[in-house]
C-alpha cells in the first residue's frame, strides 16, 4: 500500500498535466479561430470594398450622344448636353474636339479650315455661354 503523501503527489501531478493539456489546447484552439477569422474576413469597410468591387450599369436611354462632324461624343449629364447643345455649331465642334478627343488647337483648326486664334476665341465664347447657361438653369426653381 501506497503512502498518503505518494497519493498527493500522484494526484497533484495528474492535475498539474491535465491543466497544462487544457491551457495547450485552448491556445492552440485560439490560434485556430484567428487564422480562419483572418482568412475569411476582412478589415477593410464595406463601402471601399462595394465601391471596389460593383459597378454601375449603363444604359443607352442613360446617356446623350453629340456629333462633331461625323465624330460621337456621350454625353451623361442631361444639363451639359442641353447646355452644348445651345451653342453654335462651331463652338460645339471646337469644345467637343477639344475635350472629346483631346486635339491641339492647330488639329482643330486644320479640320475646321480657320486660324488657331480663331479656335481660341470660338472655346471662350462657348466657356462663356456654358457659364451662362449654368447661372440662368441654377436660378430656375
Amino acid at each position: 500500500m501506497k503512502s498518503p503523501s505518494d497519493y498527493e503527489k500522484r494526484i497533484v501531478a495528474m492535475v498539474d498535466s491535465f491543466t497544462k493539456t487544457v491551457a495547450r489546447n485552448f491556445s492552440r484552439n485560439l490560434k485556430r479561430a484567428k487564422a480562419n477569422r483572418e482568412k475569411h474576413f476582412s478589415d477593410e469597410p464595406v463601402d471601399y470594398l462595394l465601391e471596389l468591387l460593383s459597378h454601375d450599369d449603363r444604359y443607352p436611354s442613360d446617356h446623350f450622344v453629340l456629333y462633331a462632324d461625323e465624330l460621337s461624343c456621350v454625353v451623361y449629364s442631361e444639363t451639359l448636353y442641353k447646355a452644348l447643345c445651345s451653342l453654335p455649331e462651331k463652338q460645339r465642334k471646337v469644345l467637343l474636339f477639344d475635350f472629346w478627343y483631346a486635339w491641339t488647337d492647330g488639329e482643330i483648326a486644320a479640320r475646321m479650315e480657320v486660324t488657331t486664334r480663331t479656335v481660341y476665341n470660338l472655346r471662350q465664347r462657348a466657356f462663356k455661354a456654358i457659364k451662362t447657361f449654368y447661372e440662368q438653369g441654377s436660378s430656375e426653381p
